[in-house]
Order: structure tokens, then C-alpha cells, then sequence
């Protein structure tokens, strides 16, 4: 558990990396819904929501059929970064929306938080092996006497008396 324990906290350097990731899904999540709802644009503001195509509908937080919560002040953070530029809102097509996040996806493979993510998988993935083996090897002997011995006894209660 002690080891485990070691594992997740490797991980905590990396809480920024996996909540980015987050959100991307989510821009992912919205103009899925946004497809599937026939909606053509959206726009994002910090407080709002607002998907329009045949109706208009307006909220803080988006919930899709699928039960994924979208919630306005992710999404806009995320597109002002996305955008490049500050804005009160930001008005987005479902296919901008798809055709930012396959750039951000790209932009992410490529960056030093991704890097160092992968040498800390690298580094916690040996960590099992390296503290495994000399406890395995102290516990190995200690074992085996302790077999030999008995067996011998049972051996040695079992043969007939002469």
C-alpha cells in the first residue's frame, strides 16, 4: 500500500496536465451534443452556455444525453486559450469546436507537461520491481528453513520405530 501510496503522490505534479485534458473532453463532449442536438453554434460566456439550431437553449452547465456535466467557466477558459485573444464570449461552430481540439490535442502530445508526465509513468512503473525484489529475496530464506525443518520432523514422526 506504501508503495501505491508513493505512486499517486508521483502523480499529483500532473493534477494541471489531467484537469486540461478534462476540460478538452468536455469542448469534445459539447459539440457532440451540440451534433446530435442539430445545434450550429454555441456561444460561451464565464456564466453561460448557449447552444443554438433550432431552439435556443441557455444554462451554466450543459448536461448531455450521455450524462456529461459541460460547465460554462471550464468551457470559456479553455476557448480563451484555444483562441488566443479575450473576449466576453465566444461564439463557436461545432466543427471549429472539433477543429480546436484536434489542435489542442496535437499541441499536448507535443509539450514539456506531457514529457515529464511520461518519464514520471517511466519512473513509477519500474519503482515495483526495484523495491519488490530485496524484500522478496529477504523473505525467501527465511522461509525455507523453516519448511526443510518441518519436514524433516514429519518425516522422522511418520517412520516406524525399530
Amino acid at each position: 500500500m506504501d508503495n501505491l501510496l508513493k505512486k499517486a503522490g508521483a502523480m499529483t505534479a500532473h493534477l494541471d496536465l489531467f484537469q486540461h485534458m478534462l476540460h478538452l473532453r468536455g469542448l469534445l463532449q459539447l459539440a457532440a451534443h451540440m451534433e446530435e442536438r442539430g445545434d450550429r453554434v454555441t456561444m460561451v460566456s464565464a456564466d453561460n452556455i448557449t447552444l443554438i439550431g433550432a431552439g435556443m437553449d441557455s444554462a451554466s452547465t450543459i448536461t448531455t444525453s450521455k450524462g456529461a456535466d459541460i460547465g460554462s467557466q471550464s468551457a470559456y477558459s479553455v476557448l480563451r486559450g484555444l483562441k488566443g485573444h479575450d473576449a466576453p464570449e465566444y461564439a463557436v461552430t461545432r466543427e471549429e469546436l472539433k477543429a480546436l481540439n484536434a489542435r489542442a490535442v496535437s499541441e499536448l502530445e507535443a509539450s514539456d507537461a506531457m514529457r515529464a508526465f511520461g518519464e514520471t509513468l517511466t519512473r513509477i512503473t519500474a519503482m515495483p520491481a526495484a523495491q519488490s525484489a530485496p524484500s522478496a529475496a529477504a523473505e525467501a530464506p527465511a522461509e525455507r528453513p523453516s519448511r526443510t525443518r518441518r519436514s524433516a520432523e514429519e518425516v522422522s514422526s511418520e517412520a516406524p520405530a525399530a
